[in-house]
């Protein structure tokens, strides 16, 4: 066996995914520039929260991110103030993006290639599932919908920590590939473009 390969002990992380909407309408110069908005609103972001990005390990995906957070960072601050945080700064993108992310937490291990897991996985499946599709679909004015697990909700939202409502969050069930439990759905009003009216 190539002990090279073999994979590492398991490591908890905070996994957080970004997708972005409407990404493969976008011609490559409109892409090039919704990724640098994600990478720059995500950056700032979290640099605001207090977790510096060198304590992050950040995956591009192209049309999305995927950011790891160590232990050390409490999942309180993934959720609060971080969503307000990222709500407040896509309102002042320039040309605007719509963001879809995931939030999950549990134990992945580290390979020559990246950071792998069930876990990881999971995330990533619930940043594409049709409950937080339905959910951007449903709120044209949002640029930002965030779905939570089942675990981040036990372990954080549900006890209102720092102030978080837990009516906030709404429940949803999300059954796609390998996945089938529980999530709850934020549409955090941070991140709601004032409407027009005429």
């Amino acid at each position: 066996m190539n002990t090279r390969l073999a994979p590492s002990r398991p490591l908890h992380r905070t996994v957080v995914v970004f997708d972005i909407a409407g990404y493969g309408r976008r011609d490559n110069r409109a892409q090039v520039r919704a990724r640098a908005a994600l990478h720059t609103v995500v950056r700032r972001a979290f640099r605001a929260a207090g977790v510096p990005r060198r304590r992050l390990v950040t995956e591009d995906r192209g049309d999305g991110l995927i950011v790891l957070v160590p232990p050390t960072v409490s999942k309180v601050d993934v959720l609060e103030p971080l969503v307000p945080l990222l709500g407040a700064e896509l309102l002042g993108v320039a040309e605007r993006i719509r963001l879809r992310m995931a939030v999950h937490a549990g134990e992945l291990v580290r390979d020559p290639y990246g950071w792998v897991g069930a876990d990881l996985n999971t995330a990533c499946r619930l940043v594409d599932s049709a409950p937080l599709y339905e959910a951007q679909h449903a709120t044209p004015e949002a640029d930002l919908v965030v779905m939570v697990s089942d675990v981040v909700h036990r372990a954080v939202v549900r006890h209102g920590y720092r102030g978080i409502r837990t009516t906030d969050y709404r429940p949803v069930r999300v059954v796609c590939k390998e996945v089938d439990e529980p999530a709850w759905v934020h549409v955090p009003p941070t991140a709601l473009r004032p409407s027009r009216t005429t």
